[in-house]
């Protein structure tokens, strides 16, 4: 009786470990590894792949200058459209790509190039510019100690730039939000 209840237990124990090993083999199997590449990037550049409804799923800072590249599973994200997003130091890098069937398809003919807007403080001057090619306009809003006291707006070109001359005796911490499309950007400055 004691050797058919340990056949037994011997039985039900190797059950349950075939079934686990063929579990876990399964889950070896179905993993799709895609490999990010990216050359010609530089230290503090950074990646984020974003889903369709600009959910930030994960974001990274480029640690050292050259290539970059980084392995992903995305077997575990629903099907859809998402994007990674290269941020350089003037340009945004937007590389759309679906998800279907477990399979991962990047959508290199859709690729676009956002150009950040650039913003430079010289003496009691600031200087703000952007390349438009779709010509979408460029709102700006200026705050010195937290207040507002610049809003403005460019448009209508493909170059957008604006010189605006801020008082000298108004020394100290300004900040400058940009907003243009559906993006935003901040720069704090300082006039000493």
């Amino acid at each position: 009786m004691k050797t058919i209840k340990r056949l037994l237990v011997v039985a039900i124990m190797l059950t349950m470990v075939t079934g686990y090993a063929n579990e876990n083999a399964n889950d070896v199997s179905a993993k799709v590894i895609t490999v990010l590449k990216f050359s010609d990037v530089k230290k503090g550049h950074q990646y984020t792949i974003i889903d369709n409804e600009g959910v930030v799923l994960f974001k990274e800072t480029i640690e050292r200058n050259g290539s970059f590249s980084k392995k992903f599973d995305f077997t575990a994200l629903n099907e859809g459209s998402y994007t990674v997003e290269l941020e350089k130091d003037f340009e945004i890098i937007v590389t759309p790509f679906i998800i279907q069937s477990k399979n991962v398809v990047f959508l290199d003919s859709k690729v676009t190039t956002v150009f950040k807007p650039v913003v430079r403080s010289r003496d009691n001057q600031l200087l703000v510019s952007q390349m438009s090619l779709n010509e979408q306009p460029l709102k700006i809003e200026l705050y010195y100690n937290d207040e507002l006291i610049l809003k403005d707006e460019l448009k209508g070109k493909s170059v957008l730039s604006q010189v605006y001359r801020l008082s000298a005796n108004e020394k100290g911490d300004y900040y400058v939000r940009l907003e243009s499309g559906k993006r935003v950007y901040k720069k704090s400055f300082e006039i000493k």
